[in-house]
């Protein structure tokens, strides 16, 4: 990755949606370079464009953020990649602390739905503790929005 490349995701930071032409126009170099470069970062997967949906107009009020403590001998990433799979869930990772554990956010239309899924959890016979967070505001938002300055 040059200086090219991180001009090119700062602007497609800015807008996803800008077009090559817009791009080359604002970089100083042609279009073909690009198309190129930019196929180039999504292929080696530097960059990945998506549409960001807003949860709250599809009627997702709620944001709960998990805390998973497995019991000892369990297998984490096991356990992370089934939870994963579940289409509740828009967020897993793996955490090191006291224990080995899951974070996992979802979204949830109500407390209800919350519980039902906090219940089908607590039947797994891998997980010893379940911590559960509302989200009431989010201050900073943008897992994904490192500085080009940063790369």
């Amino acid at each position: 990755m040059d200086e090219m490349d991180r001009k090119i995701i700062g602007l497609l930071q800015q807008d996803g949606r800008m077009d090559d032409v817009e791009i080359s126009r604002r970089v100083g170099v042609s279009h073909d370079t690009v198309k190129r470069r930019r196929t180039r970062l999504e292929e080696v997967g530097y960059i990945n464009i998506k549409a960001n949906i807003n949860p709250c107009k599809l009627g997702y009020s709620n944001v709960f953020f998990l805390g998973i403590t497995l019991i000892p001998g369990s297998d984490t990433r096991k356990i992370a990649e089934k939870i994963a799979s579940m289409r509740e869930f828009f967020f897993v990772s793996l955490s090191l602390g006291p224990t080995h554990s899951i974070v996992a956010a979802c979204f949830a239309r109500d407390q209800m739905t919350l519980n039902n899924i906090v219940e089908n959890l607590r039947t797994w016979k891998e997980i010893e503790k379940i911590e559960t967070n509302i989200i009431y505001e989010v201050l900073k938002s943008g897992y994904h929005n490192i500085s080009v300055d940063d790369l």
